[in-house]
């Protein structure tokens, strides 16, 4: 398994937990630190499909979850970083 293979199963599989509402405060740090920078830079993503994955996740947490401040990616966009 290559490098790149296993950060996009790590990614994935974060999101499918956020997702499927098994989240943790491990999640909300994963796609708010600095795991997604390096899994997302390790699997090729270009920078807007990282922030347009980011908005992703972000749109779809509940409120009381996490702030939007909590899941953003540094150098988006101003429409996408809090």
């Amino acid at each position: 398994m290559s490098l790149n293979t296993l950060a996009e199963a790590i990614i994935l599989q974060a999101a499918e937990d956020f997702l499927n509402g098994q989240r943790s405060e491990d999640d909300i740090a994963f796609f708010g630190g600095e795991g997604f920078r390096l899994c997302s830079e390790i699997a090729g993503m270009e920078h807007s499909a990282k922030c347009l994955f980011l908005d992703l996740i972000r749109k779809s947490a509940p409120a009381a979850c996490c702030s939007e401040k909590s899941i953003a990616y540094a150098g988006a966009p101003s429409s996408l970083s809090i």
